[in-house]
């Protein structure tokens, strides 16, 4: 037979319970996965491209590869999840030396909305990526 005290005790401790469960994963959000292909849609000075890219995450490091539609193949991809935000790099070789482009964005599902960037000789502009 539970007594007022043993209720009491036993409601304060449930309620402890699942307060600590709440807060504990206070500072933990999701990781994204960005795995598979995905279409680029950059808007620069010099117009707009498309670009396709295949991601291969695991955990929070970003691999792949990039086909910019230029004829010349494609570039391998390195890069980063955290949570909701990617960040990745590949180099374009030139006569004039690599040129690194860098993207940076936010992950929403299929999409993901990028940070303006500059796109070496695309000019500067925005980009969007959704995927295939």
């Amino acid at each position: 037979m539970m007594t007022r005290r043993t209720r009491t005790t036993t409601v304060l401790g449930f309620t402890a319970v699942a307060l600590a469960a709440a807060f504990s994963g206070a500072g933990i959000h999701a990781q994204s996965d960005v795995s598979g292909i995905w279409q680029i849609d950059l808007d620069t000075q010099t117009g707009e491209q498309t670009w396709t890219v295949t991601f291969e995450q695991n955990g929070a490091t970003l691999g792949g590869e990039i086909d910019m539609h230029d004829g010349e193949g494609t570039l391998p991809v390195e890069g980063s999840v955290d949570g909701n935000t990617i960040a990745f790099v590949f180099i374009v070789p030139d006569l004039d030396g690599d040129m690194p482009i860098n993207l940076s964005g936010e992950i929403d599902g299929a999409t993901i909305a990028g940070d303006e960037g500059h796109f070496v000789w695309y000019g500067s502009g925005d980009w969007t990526a959704r995927k295939r």
